[in-house]
């Protein structure tokens, strides 16, 4: 493996560690999920002075997971030659489940 494909892998095992967040993904890759391709791979984009991670989030609110998500990528990062790239974490999607509500509350209540 590379150093950019080490690097994926080790981004992706540290947002795993963020809950309410995931990679964002192809919306084809149920259908295609035969296909022998690391999927998750696909939502880091590692460029020289870019770290750009797609993410869908399950959770809310967003500020308080993408403050998560970088307190626990950044030091992946601070460890490769990335030390000094920016990091943008770009939601991409948030997944409907996210809206649901307290089964306690009642809408006009």
């Amino acid at each position: 493996m590379s150093a950019k494909d080490d690097t994926t892998q080790a981004v992706l095992a540290a947002l795993n560690k963020v809950d309410g967040l995931r990679p964002s993904t192809p919306s084809g890759v149920a259908a295609a999920s035969w296909v022998p391709l690391d999927w998750d791979g696909l939502a880091v984009d590692i460029s020289e002075d870019v770290v750009r991670v797609q993410v869908v989030a399950t959770q809310l609110p967003l500020p308080a997971l993408l403050g998560k998500a970088n307190a626990v990528i950044r030091p992946v990062l601070a460890k490769t030659e990335w030390a000094s790239a920016r990091l943008e974490i770009v939601v991409t999607d948030v997944d409907r489940a996210a809206f649901k509500r307290d089964s306690r509350h009642r809408s006009g209540a």
